[in-house]
């Protein structure tokens, strides 16, 4: 009797695991994301300099990076 109460608790506590890895697993890998840039979409230019981007979208100075990138950094601490 007993050890048929063992074997119950032994498959329930493999199954919460297994369903437990999983879940780890898909939460992981949702939450990485890496872009590849081409060196034509990053120009360096000083302030004042005139330039022509080959792509729609946004430019961003300096401090915007940085505000940006330590922003990322401060979330990632907070996990």
């Amino acid at each position: 009797m007993k050890q048929g109460r063992n074997l119950i608790v032994l498959k329930r506590t493999i199954t919460s695991l297994t369903f437990l890895i999983a879940l780890i697993g898909l939460i992981g890998c949702s939450t990485t994301s890496v872009y590849v840039l081409d060196q034509k979409e990053l120009i360096r230019v000083k302030s004042g300099e005139t330039i022509e981007i080959k792509y729609d979208g946004w430019v961003l100075s300096d401090r915007a990076v940085d505000r940006i990138m330590n922003a990322k950094i401060a979330e990632t601490k907070l996990k």
